[in-house]
């Protein structure tokens, strides 16, 4: 049997291509202010990425995570903007409202068993609408300093919403690899039934894998306000894809059984450079969507192949 290589050495080498054309390309590209606004504009859908790892490792799916995102920045610009609420409690409500959502569309997947595309796309826009009727289509400006102090302040050199990310992900890396509930999660995406039968609390575990989703998409809007300074119902649309291709191109397949953290690490990184040599082309978010969706498509087959060289050598 030959030796395979990490499910990650893809996305490492268009990682380190992209970035080894754009510093060519483009000699300011290789300067540290830029990676770092590509880092600290990475931190949001590195977050959401985090999430969407776990729900595709159990077998699922979830295109809710941007409406949500959109309705926590809602909720938190309106708590600590319009009515005065001091940032933590502010953040905190703004993030329950996320987990909320998620425990709802996971209960509508593992109690009724509501397939996870529909379950989402009802979250989806449910927490759209909740986002403008709120709103009521507006932005919300007036923030505190405070709250905009986390999306711009730095720590050894790096964004503090950098760190946030980085904990995000040291953390679900544990949790896949040391906890009986990260086993459960791949236990499920090998096969439901399986699992069940084997002692997991299926239930339990893919409820939760949502709601732990639904929190890092509030986690996400605290970061998104913050550096945006202002609150918009239209805020997290799309970055659902973004955070499903970056799991996909890192390496985690999207039938589920199996994650990398790292390759979703990476993924994102490679995702926040294409991105970025996208719009140093002069190019606008039209074509950033559009490269998006072709990676997301490559992404795909690649899985796709990777699966059936896997089983033509077993």
């Amino acid at each position: 049997m030959k030796p395979r290589l990490p499910v990650e050495t893809g996305v490492a080498v268009i990682l380190l291509a992209a970035s080894a054309w754009l510093a060519i390309t483009f000699p300011t590209f290789r300067s540290g202010a830029t990676s770092y606004v590509i880092i600290g504009n990475a931190s949001e859908i590195a977050i959401l990425a985090a999430g969407m790892t776990l729900v595709i490792a159990a077998g699922g799916i979830d295109v809710s995570v941007g409406s949500v995102l959109g309705l926590c920045a809602i909720v938190l610009g309106k708590l600590a903007g319009e009515m005065g609420w001091s940032i933590w409690p502010a953040c905190g409500a703004s993030i329950g409202v996320g987990v909320a959502c998620g425990l709802i569309t996971g209960t509508l997947v593992a109690r009724f068993a509501v397939p996870p595309i529909v379950a989402t796309l009802a979250m989806f826009a449910a927490a759209r609408a909740g986002a403008y009727v709120l709103s009521g289509g507006d932005s919300i400006s007036q923030l505190p300093e405070g709250l905009i102090s986390l999306g711009y302040g730095s720590l050894f050199g790096m964004p503090y919403t950098a760190w946030v990310a980085a904990g995000v992900f040291v953390l679900g890396g544990l949790v896949v690899r040391r906890t009986s509930f990260g086993r459960g999660v791949l236990a499920i995406g090998g096969g439901r039934t399986a699992a069940f039968l084997s002692g997991q609390p299926t239930q339990r575990i893919e409820t939760w894998v949502y709601g732990i989703n639904g929190l890092l998409a509030g986690l996400a809007a605290v970061i998104v306000v913050a550096r945006g300074a202002t609150a918009i119902p239209d805020a997290g649309r799309f970055s659902e894809m973004t955070a499903i291709t970056a799991v996909v191109l890192g390496g985690t397949p999207v039938t589920g059984g199996q994650c990398t953290m790292t390759g979703t690490t990476l993924g994102v990184l490679a995702i926040g450079v294409i991105t970025n040599g996208v719009r140093a082309y002069g190019k606008g978010d039209i074509w950033v969507l559009l490269v998006l969706g072709c990676a997301l498509l490559v992404a795909v087959e690649v899985d796709r192949w990777r699966r059936r060289e896997r089983r033509r050598t077993e």
